[in-house]
């Protein structure tokens, strides 16, 4: 399987809940989805939980997922 691109709003997303692997930062997701009352961030989460259900644990850890500014070097 091929990585996926993840958006901005995904990395961030993935940030919030990242684990030591893929499965337990979709349990992570998974735990806090319920408590998500904004559409566009249910989306955005439902989006980023497909995107990591298609990686690889070896995938998984090859990504950097940190918290990123979308405008960070633009200015």
């Amino acid at each position: 399987m091929s990585i996926l691109n993840f958006t901005v709003e995904e990395t961030n997303l993935i940030a919030i809940y990242k684990a030591e692997t893929a499965a337990t930062t979709l349990a992570n997701i998974d735990d806090a989805l319920p408590d998500m009352d904004d559409e566009e961030i249910i989306t955005i989460a439902e989006s980023a939980h497909r995107k990591l259900s298609a990686l690889t644990e070896p995938e998984f850890s090859a990504l950097s997922f940190t918290l990123t500014d979308e405008d960070e070097g633009n200015g």
